[in-house]
């Protein structure tokens, strides 16, 4: 700001002064002190405002240094996530393609490997009816031939020892069958005697057997309160803090159909759910098995499955003789060897 000064001094003067003559001419000479008062004024306004335009000047330079810091650290992050979002996808990629190679050459190694052991399959199945022939044929000339023995065997028997045979005959026919007949007469006599006492036995039983059967009925009327009290000694009165949750085994399906394009696709569930329970169920396994990515089966499912499809396809078939039953058994198991098992992938 403008301020001002006061000086006060003191300033020697001397000197000499020569006059021309009046009455004589000469010179004399003169000194002494003046007082000197002096005020400085000193006007600062103009500096004061260069230092405030200087302040302003800086403060924004401050703030441009700031916001282009700003930016450019956003800028340097920016490119940071773009270089390393790159390098991830380039990354990924590459293993994905690598992986999708691998799984081509595999699944061509496969198809040829399951090409070759169907050839074999139809060349051990072939081998397999001629052997089944032939033995069958043996079998049948083999039988006949034992049978022949048997029969010739049996005779040479009887022709050996004749009268141990007629004597076993006349025993079987007198004594055995007579004495049969006589005890069959003896019980038709006593049929009469026997009937009276017969009937108050059979309504004895009949009131015995009535009795059991209303004391069960009893017992199984009363059998509720008996549960209800046995349930009630087991329980405890406690709160649940959540939900326990029930599993329940749910199919889900999917075919193409043959009338028009598309998929038809179905969800069973087992009884003993409410409709509404049902509909959620069914609605969620859709939407689940929608979306989700379906992978190769792993061999101990493709086994399991393959085992209990054989299993159930031989019990149907087993005693299929008709040559109709038997072309639908062969096309499905080659229908069967030729469908690829797919499962829902494990990252879900």
């Amino acid at each position: 700001m403008s301020y001002s000064q006061r000086y006060n001094v003191s300033v020697p003067y001397r000197g000499s002064v020569s006059y021309p003559a009046s009455q004589s001419g000469g010179s004399t000479s003169y000194s002494g002190s003046v007082d000197v008062d002096v005020t400085i004024y000193v006007d600062t306004a103009p500096f004061d405002g260069s230092i405030n335009r200087f302040n302003s000047s800086v403060i924004a330079l401050g703030g441009s240094v700031t916001a282009m810091n700003t930016a450019q650290c956003l800028a340097i992050k920016k490119t940071a996530d773009e270089v390393s979002t790159s390098l991830i996808n380039g990354f990924f990629g590459t293993i994905s393609t690598e992986l999708s190679q691998q799984i081509q050459a595999l699944d061509s190694a496969i198809k040829a490997s399951l090409g070759l052991l169907q050839d074999q399959s139809k060349a051990v199945t072939a081998k397999k009816d001629v052997m089944d022939g032939d033995y069958n044929r043996i079998t049948s000339r083999y039988v006949k031939l034992f049978a022949n023995l048997d029969d010739e065997c049996y005779k040479r028997i009887i022709a050996l020892d004749k009268p141990s045979f007629s004597i076993s005959e006349k025993v079987l026919k007198e004594l055995i069958t007579e004495s049969s007949c006589n005890t069959a007469a003896m019980n038709l006599l006593g049929i009469d005697e026997a009937s009276s006492s017969k009937l108050n036995i059979f309504i004895s039983s009949l009131k015995r057997k009535t009795l059991e059967i209303l004391k069960t009925l009893h017992n199984y009327i009363n059998q509720e309160i008996s549960i209800k009290s046995l349930i009630d000694s087991l329980l405890f009165n406690e709160d649940v803090k959540e939900n326990t949750p029930l599993l329940v085994p749910v199919i889900w399906s999917e075919s193409d159909m043959l009338e028009a394009r598309g998929c038809d696709q179905n969800c069973y569930i087992p009884d003993g759910i409410a409709q509404q329970g049902k509909n959620a169920i069914a609605q969620e396994t859709d939407y689940y098995c929608r979306g989700a990515k379906w992978e190769s089966a792993c061999e101990p499912e493709k086994d399991a499955i393959n085992r209990e499809f054989n299993r159930l396809a031989e019990t149907h078939f087993a005693d299929a003789g008709d040559a109709v039953q038997q072309r639908i058994y062969k096309m499905m198991m080659s229908l069967w060897q030729n469908t690829e098992i797919s499962s829902i992938g494990r990252s879900l």
